[in-house]
């Protein structure tokens, strides 16, 4: 038994000119659409960069002797707060726990010469533009003393973070610049006033 060919039709001209055009048309769909979703994800992504630099902290050190004032301050000159996360004070290399440590190490006795003193205890928020004085020592020769001593050998790190937990340390010792870090590690021994 032989079964009898069947000869299947021929795609006219339109059709085969319809079948292309319409492979055109749903590859530029696919394209546009692709196209949009890839910049959607580039423009979600610079927000994100936008919004950590927009809260970005930076916090430096600095003396200041005016008037005979001795003052040890700190100051955010970045545009969003920075969270301290460690404070660390250190005479010769040697970690001090307190600012009387640092004044009985540079052999300094205030003799009721007016001073204040605090430090950044965990969670403080130092906000853009503020300056904190750590140190005020009083007109006199224990306040230049200790500005004298401090310059050689003081060293102060501190580490903070943005808001959205980037973190910096800053050691005004070994860099100009606050270094970016994973994260603030607890100091071994932890600074109180």
């Amino acid at each position: 038994m032989h079964l009898p060919e069947v000869e299947l039709p021929h795609e006219s001209s339109k059709n085969k000119q319809r079948s292309i055009v319409d492979r055109i048309v749903s590859g530029s769909a696919m394209f546009v659409a692709l196209s949009s979703l890839a910049i959607a994800l580039y423009e979600v992504r610079m927000m994100r960069e936008h919004d950590r630099i927009s809260v970005w902290p930076y916090v430096s050190v600095f003396n200041s002797d005016s008037g005979g004032i001795y003052t040890f301050n700190a100051r955010n000159a970045g545009i969003g707060p920075a969270l301290i996360r460690s404070f660390e004070l250190s005479i010769d290399d040697k970690p001090r726990t307190k600012w009387g440590d640092a004044l009985d190490a540079f052999g300094i006795d205030l003799q009721g010469t007016p001073s204040t003193y605090t430090t950044f205890g965990k969670g403080t928020v130092l906000l853009p533009g503020a300056t904190t004085t750590l140190l005020s020592i009083g007109p006199g020769a224990p306040g230049q003393a200790f500005h004298r001593a401090a310059q050689e050998r003081m060293r102060v790190r501190i580490c903070y973070c943005s808001l959205y937990e980037q973190c910096w340390m800053l050691d005004e010792r070994k860099n100009d610049e606050p270094q970016a870090v994973g994260k603030c590690e607890e100091p071994e021994r932890a600074f109180s006033q």
